[in-house]
């Protein structure tokens, strides 16, 4: 069977005690036979990690964080989001774990260490709110009510799943035109975790949470799909959101390319277009 990754952040790990326990991890890992740790060695100051590292003998799981305990950070931008190769459950699941619960988890932990008037970016897509366009009634009201909480959301992301699994989704309000389900739902439970963040900690040191949809861009998740924007442009969106002043945006806001677009996509004709373009894109993803 085999052991799960771990991840070890270690700080003050340039030298001194910190140090010695990263030694100890890497002599622990070498008795492995299967050995998935990555440990990130935290240094405040960069020489002083990278001699660390060269003095442990450049191991390929040993990776440098310049890391100052002491200060605070101002922006939290949570990029990482995969898209399922495949129609099965464990796709779902680890779709949902990544796209929504690794954010969720991630702000926990976070954004409490943010300065006072922080921002924080969720990225998420387009894909989320014309998802839920062709979803039931009952559960677009559910994704956008201005009540929401995380434990009603987590019950619905939880719900879908159950679903997925017993072939139910349709009986759910999912139909079985909504392309990429477990991505659709991922990103609409993305954007809807925003608008719930967006409340909570905006009178906890005034942190804005926004979410911004990047664009369909040429990336590795869909094989850099021609006629898709660029990366480059994708990012820019997301930086309109960090450099943009506060009081011209609406905290817990749904945006691209500068513009706020709405929880659910009113557009009938790109909704149309995107479910024909999603069908060829199956086919070349998988």
């Amino acid at each position: 069977m085999t052991e799960q990754k771990r991840v070890i952040l270690v700080t003050g790990a340039n030298k001194g005690i910190g140090f010695e326990v990263v030694k100890k991890f890497l002599q622990e890992s070498s008795s492995k036979t299967n050995n998935n740790d990555v440990i990130l060695l935290g240094s405040r100051n960069i020489k002083r990690g990278e001699d660390a590292i060269q003095q442990l003998g450049c191991p390929s799981n040993v990776h440098l964080l310049q890391l100052d305990t002491s200060s605070k950070e101002n922006i939290l931008i949570n990029n990482a989001g995969i898209v399922p190769r495949e129609d099965s459950i464990e796709a779902a699941k680890s779709t949902l774990a990544t796209n929504y619960y690794g954010v969720k988890m991630v702000n926990e932990h976070l954004i409490p260490l943010l300065h006072e008037n922080g921002r924080v970016i969720n990225v998420a897509s387009t894909v989320g709110s014309m998802g839920l366009y062709i979803c039931s009634k009952e559960l677009q009201k559910r994704y956008t009510s201005s009540t929401l909480t995380i434990e009603e959301l987590d019950h619905l992301v939880e719900d879908f799943l159950s679903a997925f699994e017993s072939h139910n989704l349709e009986h759910m309000g999912y139909p079985s035109e909504l392309p990429f389900k477990a991505y659709s739902v991922s990103k609409a439970a993305l954007i809807a975790l925003t608008r719930i963040e967006a409340r909570e900690y905006s009178h906890k040191k005034n942190i804005s949470i926004y979410a911004v949809c990047p664009g369909f861009c040429a990336t590795d998740l869909n094989n850099n799909a021609a006629g898709a924007r660029s990366a480059s442009l994708g990012a820019d969106s997301i930086l309109y959101m960090i450099n943009t002043p506060t009081n011209e945006l609406e905290n817990g806001g749904f945006y691209r390319d500068g513009e706020k677009l709405s929880q659910i996509c009113d557009d009938d004709a790109a909704v149309r277009a995107y479910i024909e373009h999603s069908k060829k894109l199956v086919e070349k993803i998988q």
